[in-house]
């Protein structure tokens, strides 16, 4: 595992094009993850990004979390023990001390790749995205990276604000590997939805998708811990969260969604499908070998 190196990663003193690096926020919300939380501190301060603003905001734990934050102590700008109201409530107090340009969150079980904030900061000031995700992939058994080949890559803002992008029709974007800027933060409310215990990152991110385009980067960002314990898996509401505020969001009727999507993979109505939806675009960011730099191209959705 790549955490576990003796040094940090070593970072040139400004960006390749002379500017200064951006300040990344990252706010990790914890909870007795003493078994995990330990890599996913190392997988953020070893990659030495040189402005990097770094929150951890623990409920209380009663294991070995805290013992291991304060071995660490001096490579986290603020952190927090206390109780308090779940992992939302937690994550939107680390997000009230947070200053960065760009901002995310990583939850205690979670892990960036030793490349991700500079690549993320080097494509936030190239492109001028607002809001950037990667490619889905999970962390098996401990060890293994594995890309999900069946994973969302193209995003649409008009199909995300019609509820398209969700997992029972064409997908969303994995949370640990999404990443956005202060702007549309504070655009869209800069608060998560308290109330919602599993769907409150995908709330936020309908909130994003009414005001900016998301921008996927053919690259891995993160490696997202699967075991037996971890939320999505214990609480299973996705469905219910996000359903059951349709009319709130102005999704169109989930049968339509599902009679369209079906559309969309039939040859002799794809065409139709495009017009009815107003031909729907995705922004890509793919790396050239032959130009070797990052490009983004507008690809069709379907």
């Amino acid at each position: 595992m790549w955490v576990w190196r003796e040094n940090k990663i070593q970072f040139p003193a400004r960006m390749p094009k002379g500017a200064p690096w951006p300040k990344i926020s990252i706010v990790t919300p914890s909870f007795n993850q003493g078994k995990y939380i330990e890599e996913t501190i190392r997988s953020v301060i070893m990659q030495g990004y040189p402005n990097l603003e770094y929150i951890i905001v623990d409920g209380g734990s009663t294991d070995n979390t805290l013992e291991i934050i304060k071995k660490y102590e001096r490579d986290i700008t603020w952190w927090v023990s206390e109780k308090d109201n779940g992992q939302t409530h937690a994550i939107n107090k680390g997000f009230e001390k947070a200053t960065g340009e760009i901002l995310a969150y990583l939850n205690s079980d979670d892990i960036y790749m030793p490349y991700t904030l500079r690549l993320v900061a080097e494509l936030f000031s190239t492109f001028g995205v607002q809001w950037l995700t990667g490619h889905r992939s999970h962390l098996v058994d401990g060890t293994v990276i594995a890309p999900l080949p069946s994973a969302t890559v193209k995003y649409n803002s008009f199909l995300y604000s019609k509820g398209f992008h969700v997992p029972w029709v064409l997908g969303w974007n994995q949370q640990p590997s999404t990443f956005w800027s202060a702007r549309i933060f504070n655009e869209a409310g800069r608060k998560f939805r308290e109330e919602m215990q599993c769907s409150f990152d995908v709330d936020m991110w309908i909130r994003f998708s009414a005001r900016e385009e998301l921008v996927y980067v053919r690259s891995v960002l993160t490696m997202m811990r699967q075991h037996a314990d971890q939320k999505s898996r214990t609480l299973r509401l996705d469905y219910k969260e996000i359903e059951g505020n349709a009319a709130r969001y102005k999704f169109y009727p989930l049968a339509y969604r599902k009679v369209l999507k079906f559309g969309m993979g039939v040859p002799v109505v794809r065409t139709f499908v495009r017009m009815l939806l107003n031909h729907p675009k995705a922004r890509w960011i793919n790396w050239d070998p032959v130009q070797a730099e990052w490009k983004m191209m507008l690809k069709d959705i379907f």
